[in-house]
């Protein structure tokens, strides 16, 4: 099984890594192309959509996989009047591209044509702030597509929401907006198997928020700490998936990955444990698609770790000898 490793390139970062992942062993760690900036990625087929943040100028680099090896060519860019993204998104059947700009608290629509991003179609802004000293304004962290295809959810980070968007003539329309707790600061979300319901990943408090959802709306329904109830140091949220029933997100700071089951069909969580990283910054970690085993990536210490993901959701550590300089989002291809 392969993988790809988006790194920041403010020190020793390169870019882009690829990897192979073998007998839950990180190997052949190399650089798939050395690009600025490129923290988050998303991947459609054999063509790969990155970040780009260089010398004040920010946007999205279209890459096609040239070989087995997961090495891969520019093929376009497409560069914008604002700030990078944070976030990227293949959406609408594979014609659109969206992105959340943090500096902005802007959504950007982009058009994908012969699998290339070409342009920025429309822009929506998000509006508000906070009581946290991060709050001063909007900072747009995630956008994606709901699971019944038939909106776009963002959340930010600064204005303590999650937006829901539509998509008409090519431009970005306002539906509705959750207002999580003033100063929780909302990072990432995702959804139950079913659709029924969301789980908004809290950077500023470490909470995993439970969310109803039906329909572009959404009502709380639980709350949830991510870090022991003994712990008082600094901690932020950072990734949260979801694997066979079992959620998982990555505490920076405290360093480790809290586990918890879904219950009652998705409404409810029930925390399994919360395991140490073996690394510092735990930026993003991902989980194979047969879900036996969970990837790490380190920011700051830049290990990789690896762990065994057991029948009742636990983890148990492998290994974390091979490094991807400031890597900070992992996905397998």
């Amino acid at each position: 099984m392969r993988g790809l490793i988006g790194s920041y390139t403010k020190a020793e970062g390169q870019g882009i890594y690829a990897f192979e992942l073998k007998d839950k062993r990180i190997e052949n760690v190399s650089v798939a192309v050395q690009t600025a900036d490129a923290t988050y990625l998303t991947v459609a087929g054999d063509y790969i959509y990155a970040v780009y943040r260089e010398n004040g100028v920010a946007g999205v680099r279209t890459f096609k996989i040239v070989d087995d090896s997961l090495q891969l060519e520019q093929v376009g860019e497409c560069l914008n009047d604002s700030d990078s993204g944070c976030y990227l998104a293949v959406v609408g059947d594979g014609k659109y591209l969206v992105d959340s700009g943090y500096a902005s608290g802007e959504i950007r629509l982009y058009a994908i044509r012969d699998h290339v991003v070409t342009k920025v179609l429309d822009t929506f802004q998000i509006e508000g702030s906070g009581p946290h000293e991060r709050q001063d304004a909007a900072h747009a962290h995630f956008v994606d597509e709901t699971p019944d295809g038939r909106y776009l959810v963002a959340v930010d980070l600064g204005a303590d929401k999650v937006v829901t968007l539509k998509i008409e003539d090519e431009r970005l329309m306002f539906v509705s907006e959750y207002v999580t707790p003033a100063g929780s600061g909302p990072r990432h979300i995702r959804f139950s198997p079913c659709g029924r319901y969301a789980y908004v990943f809290t950077e500023l408090s470490n909470e995993i928020i439970v969310l109803g959802y039906e329909d572009g709306v959404f009502e709380s329904l639980a709350t949830y700490s991510t870090l022991p109830a003994d712990f008082d140091g600094h901690s932020q949220g950072a990734a949260v998936r979801l694997s066979d029933g079992y959620l998982y997100a990555s505490n920076r700071g405290h360093n480790s990955i809290a586990v918890f089951e879904l219950i009652d069909g998705g409404a409810d969580l029930k925390l399994i444990e919360i395991e140490q990283t073996r690394g510092d910054w735990p930026r993003d970690f991902n989980i194979t698609p047969d879900g036996e085993t969970l990837v790490v990536a380190h920011e700051r210490s830049h290990e990789i770790s690896v762990f065994e993901i057991g029948e009742s959701g636990q983890l148990t550590f492998m290994e974390n000898t091979a490094r991807a300089d400031e890597g900070v989002f992992v996905t397998f291809v």
